[in-house]
């Protein structure tokens, strides 16, 4: 499989390689049948904890993989892969989400560094 950008893999926000589908456990074969997800229940589950114990649990994960395979997960939020296949889009992304009043529910940097070796600086 090619790499989504043109990164030569010497810089800090290169590209780190598509994941097997988080549902399947199979390779993911190309960006155009990949995707990235949240669910809404997991975000559901996280509140109902917060409002039991009055403390918050982690954030709640992205899943990745097949687009096919996330009809049985019931995504609040889908990002078809093309749509991220590059540092620039995925930032593209994430400006996007900031909209959404449930985005700093999930761990959107964990499922950013997933892909790319963004800096902490």
């Amino acid at each position: 499989m090619t790499s989504p950008n043109s990164s030569s893999g010497g810089d800090d926000a290169s590209f780190g390689g598509w994941r097997a589908c988080d549902v399947c456990g199979e390779p993911i074969d190309t960006i155009e049948e990949a995707a990235l997800g949240v669910r809404g229940s997991l975000l559901d589950e996280r509140r109902a904890a917060i409002a039991e114990t009055g403390q918050e649990p982690g954030l709640v994960p992205w899943d990745w993989g097949h687009r096919v395979c996330f009809d049985i997960l019931e995504p609040l939020y889908v990002i078809d892969g093309p749509k991220m296949n590059t540092l620039p889009r995925m930032m593209a992304r994430t400006l996007q989400l900031m909209d959404e009043a449930w985005f700093l529910e999930t761990a959107w940097e964990d499922a950013v560094r997933r892909f790319y070796r963004v800096p902490f600086e």
